[in-house]
């Protein structure tokens, strides 16, 4: 099993690189960095973080083909390879339709724009010319003037049936979103198997990570305390709906949705109950915590994705004792 840690972008420059060192240092094998839009830069970071750790892989988090073309982003993650002496991978995904939309941007026919989006990026990390005229992006003849270390893994970020079926056809491995039940990670890793084997590829060249929200405290309620506010930012989103009820937990989804919609994340926070805590996350004492991440290894998913909340110390307890 690997262990991967999340930034959100939400944490300042300075306290992302103190935290990938430590992590690193604690047995963390990657490092992930999620563009949420109006926040901190994942490629910016990716690299940030190149020159300050050694052994762990970095990886751009769900970079949309709608806001990146494929030539600047081969061109971000090569330069980062070479820089990290080629522990690179990154992950593509077609990205928040709120913010998409704050941008002036729809998400049009995205099953098609991911396929040649994929396809051009491999090509370009390749070293090819690429000559494409796709639904989005249109390649005469790009390509790289230079080669990056090693092969660069392409994850694709999704929940979506069709896209997680996608991912499983073309994919190197997929990246569930955070804040999902179990049920809800069992559904997704199904529909990327059925991609696999409507592909006859072999499973277990295939990686199944998913982002886990992690509080962790002396004091179970602080923990659950910790998690509930980030659900409730989750939770703004409507493509929740299906993700919220398979928790069979009495939630208000239109309320949260209503509180995020003024960014009164206290409000939301107070819809969201302490049982959410523990169906949507992880949350507890370092032992709690441990125990329920096997949970998340039991339905299949081989790559967590671990977004720490809590005191520094009690974090890398955990992140050591899932390294050993």
């Amino acid at each position: 099993m690997k262990i991967g840690i999340i930034f959100d972008g939400f944490e300042s420059s300075a306290e992302m690189l103190a935290t990938a060192r430590a992590t690193e240092a604690a047995g963390a094998d990657s490092l992930w960095f999620a563009q949420h839009m109006g926040y901190r830069d994942a490629l910016v970071w990716s690299g940030a973080a190149a020159a300050i750790t050694s052994r762990a892989t970095l990886v751009p988090l769900a970079i949309s083909p709608y806001l990146v073309p494929p030539l600047p982003l081969a061109m971000h993650v090569a330069t980062t390879a070479e820089l990290a002496g080629g522990r690179t991978a990154i992950s593509i995904g077609v990205g928040n339709l709120l913010n998409l939309a704050e941008s002036g941007v729809t998400a049009d026919k995205p099953i098609a724009v991911m396929r040649e989006y994929t396809s051009m990026l491999r090509a370009l990390f390749a070293g090819e010319s690429v000559e494409q005229d796709g639904k989005l992006h249109r390649l005469a003849r790009a390509h790289m003037n230079f080669r990056a270390p090693g092969d660069i893994p392409i994850y694709i970020a999704s929940t979506g049936p069709q896209m997680l079926k996608l991912s499983g056809e073309i994919a190197d491995g997929i990246v569930l979103s955070a804040g999902l039940t179990l049920v809800s990670c069992k559904t997704c890793l199904d529909h990327a198997e059925a991609g696999l084997r409507a592909k006859q590829r072999d499973p277990a060249t295939f990686r199944r990570a998913g982002l886990i929200y992690v509080g962790v405290s002396e004091d179970p309620a602080e923990a659950r305390a910790m998690v509930r506010r980030k659900l409730a930012f989750l939770f703004r989103n409507s493509a929740q709906a299906a993700n919220v009820a398979s928790a069979g937990l009495d939630i208000d989804h239109e309320a949260i949705i209503e509180a995020m919609k003024t960014n009164d994340l206290d409000l939301a926070t107070s819809l969201v109950p302490d049982a959410a805590a523990t169906a949507f996350a992880v949350a507890g004492t370092p032992s709690q915590v441990r125990d329920q991440l096997e949970a998340y290894l039991n339905i299949g998913m081989d790559e967590p994705l671990l977004g720490m909340m809590g005191k520094p110390e009690l974090c890398l307890e955990i992140v050591r004792g899932l390294s050993v």
